[in-house]
C-alpha cells in the first residue's frame, strides 16, 4: 500500500470518530430542546378571544345577595322547655300558625294559687264588710238615743258621741268594701295575666311565609328573649351593595345587569327599586326586583351586578374575565408562547373591559384557567370565543 492512500484513510477514520464524538451528542441536545419545547413545555389548547374594537360601557358595580322581601326573627317572651318542635327549616307557614310550645310550670302553679285568692276574696265581699254588724248596730242605738233626746231623757251630747261614733262606722265600712272589691279586682287582673302568660308561651308565626332558619331543639330550656327561628316572606329581592362613590349615580327605575353564582349560564333584568339612607362601612344597601326571576330563586343566593352609565365607541375591549388581579393579562403570541403582561382599562362591566393601554388589535388573551399558563409555555392550538 502506497503512504497516501494509508494517510486517506486515518484522516477518514478521524473523521468518523469526530462526528460521532462530537455530532451524535449535538444532535441529542437539539433533539432534547426541540422535544422539550414542543412536548414538556407545551400545553395542548387554551380558551382565548381576540382584542377587538367596540363599544365599551361605564357601569355601577355592586356584590349582590337574594333577601326576603320580608323577614323578622322569632324570639321567646318567658323562661321554659321546648316540648313541642312543630316547624323545620323550608316550611311554609302562616300567620299566627302555632310554630313552638314552651312549658313553664310556675305559671300554672300562679294561675291556680290566683284563682284560688279569687275565690276566697268573692266569698269574703259576698258577706259584707267586717265592720258592717257594728255599724248597724249603732244605727239602732243612734235612733234609740234620737227618740231619748227628743224626750230630754238625755243630754244632747250623748247623741251626738253616738252620731260620730256611727259616721266613723260607715266610713269604715265603705273603705272595707272598697279594698274587697279592689282586691277582688286585681284578683281577676292576675288571672287573665297569668292566662296571657300561658297563651305566651305558645309561640305563634307573625307572618305568612317560610322558615328560613331554626336555632333551637326539642326539649331545650331557653331564656327570655332567646331566637327560636327566622321567618321571611315567599317573595324575594336582590339587594346589592354599592360603593358610596357610585351610589350618586343612581336612580330609582334604572335598569341593572345581575348575574347569580347559582345561575352564572344567564344574566338577568333588574329594576332598581329603591336606595336605603343609611350606609354601613361606606356602602349603600340597593333594592332591585327581578323582572324575570328564576325558577330556584332562593334566600342566600350571592352574585354581581352593573346599571350601565355611559358609552365609550370605537375602543379596544377584551372579555373582563381575561382579567387577573393587578390587571394582568396573559396572552399567546404569533408563535404560540404564552407571555404576561399589565394593561390599563377604561369603562368595566362584568362581561367586557376596555383597554387603554397594554395590548394591540388582535392580541390573543386567555381567558380561564389563567394559573395552568405559565409565561413561556407553548400553546398547541387556540380554541376562540365571541368577544
Amino acid at each position: 500500500m502506497v503512504p497516501s492512500e494509508i494517510k486517506f484513510r486515518k484522516k477518514r477514520r478521524w473523521g468518523a470518530a469526530m462526528f460521532f464524538q462530537l455530532g451524535i451528542p449535538a444532535l441529542l441536545l437539539v433533539g432534547g430542546l426541540v422535544y422539550y419545547f414542543y412536548t414538556v413545555n407545551t400545553i395542548e389548547s387554551a380558551e382565548v378571544a381576540e382584542v377587538k374594537r367596540g363599544t365599551a360601557v361605564a357601569g355601577v358595580y355592586g356584590t349582590v345577595n337574594v333577601e326576603p322581601v320580608n323577614q323578622v326573627i322569632v324570639r321567646t317572651r318567658h323562661y321554659g322547655q321546648i316540648t313541642t318542635l312543630n316547624i323545620k327549616e323550608g316550611n311554609t307557614v302562616k300567620a299566627n300558625q302555632m310554630l313552638i310550645k314552651i312549658t313553664d310550670d310556675s305559671f300554672q302553679r300562679q294561675l291556680e294559687a290566683t284563682t284560688s285568692a279569687l275565690e276566697n276574696a268573692k266569698t269574703r265581699q259576698s258577706m259584707g264588710s267586717p265592720s258592717g254588724a257594728n255599724m248597724r248596730n249603732k244605727e239602732i242605738e243612734v235612733e234609740k238615743l234620737k227618740k231619748l233626746l227628743a224626750a230630754n231623757n238625755i243630754a244632747p251630747i250623748e247623741y251626738e258621741k253616738a252620731m260620730n261614733e256611727l259616721t266613723s262606722l260607715r266610713e269604715q265600712v265603705q273603705t272595707e268594701s272598697l279594698n274587697l272589691k279592689m282586691e277582688v279586682d286585681n284578683l281577676t287582673r292576675a288571672i287573665e295575666t297569668s292566662k296571657s302568660q300561658l297563651g305566651q308561651l305558645e309561640v305563634t308565626s307573625p307572618m305568612d311565609g317560610v322558615v328560613l332558619n331554626l336555632f333551637c331543639h326539642l326539649g331545650e330550656f331557653v331564656p327570655p328573649q332567646a331566637e327560636l327561628c327566622r321567618i321571611g316572606s315567599s317573595a324575594n329581592q336582590i339587594v346589592a351593595l354599592i360603593n358610596e362613590e357610585d351610589v350618586g349615580y343612581l336612580r330609582p327605575g334604572m335598569k341593572a345587569q345581575i348575574r347569580l353564582y347559582a345561575h352564572q349560564d344567564k344574566d338577568l333584568a333588574g329594576t332598581l327599586k329603591e336606595i336605603l339612607p343609611q350606609a354601613e362601612n361606606q356602602f349603600y344597601r340597593v333594592v332591585f326586583n327581578l323582572d324575570n326571576p328564576p325558577e330556584t330563586f332562593l334566600p342566600g343566593m350571592t352574585g354581581e351586578m352593573n346599571i350601565i352609565i355611559a358609552e365609550h365607541q370605537n375602543v379596544l375591549t377584551i372579555p373582563t374575565r381575561a382579567i387577573r388581579k393587578g390587571g394582568i393579562v396573559l396572552i399567546v403570541n404569533k408563535r404560540g408562547v404564552v407571555q404576561q403582561t399589565r394593561i390599563k382599562t377604561g369603562f368595566r362591566t362584568l362581561e367586557k373591559t376596555e383597554v387603554t393601554e397594554g395590548l394591540t388589535e388582535g392580541d390573543a388573551v386567555i381567558l380561564s384557567n389563567h394559573d395552568f399558563y405559565k409565561e413561556g409555555v407553548r400553546v398547541r392550538s387556540l380554541l376562540y370565543k365571541n368577544n
